[in-house]
């Protein structure tokens, strides 16, 4: 968003949608996936998603649930990242981010098991 609060490009249309991708707690809390960039974006996010909280979609990546688990490359992505399962990091951080769960409904969510949006769903 521009500095005076406007987007960049004028109001969304009545048929946008605004997908915010894989905002979770276990990229914004202390784990091997935490993005440092998180909390300086989140602003920018939470004011989309605030002004049209029914238009937003938001996807979640599911970690396997444990080690071995997975197919193809992903059952050796898991070998490496075996900390990042949800049984070691707990299922409630595949969640949004507090300030963005609050959103849904009526925003919706959409889950998947592998890292795109457009793949696996």
């Amino acid at each position: 968003m521009a500095k005076d609060d406007e987007l960049r490009y004028g109001p969304s249309g009545e048929s946008e949608v605004h997908i915010c991708v894989d905002m979770q707690r276990m990229f914004a809390e202390a784990t091997d996936w935490k993005m440092p960039w998180l909390p300086r974006v989140l602003p920018n996010i939470l004011a989309v998603t605030a002004a049209h909280p029914e238009r937003n979609l938001f996807t979640r990546f599911i970690p396997a649930r444990k080690l071995g688990q997975g197919a193809g490359m992903w059952r050796h992505y898991y070998e490496r990242w075996g900390a990042m399962t949800i049984d070691s990091i707990g299922p409630e951080m595949a969640g949004l981010v507090p300030d963005l769960a609050k959103f849904t409904p009526p925003a919706r969510i959409f889950d998947k098991h592998v890292y795109s949006p457009w793949k696996g769903s």
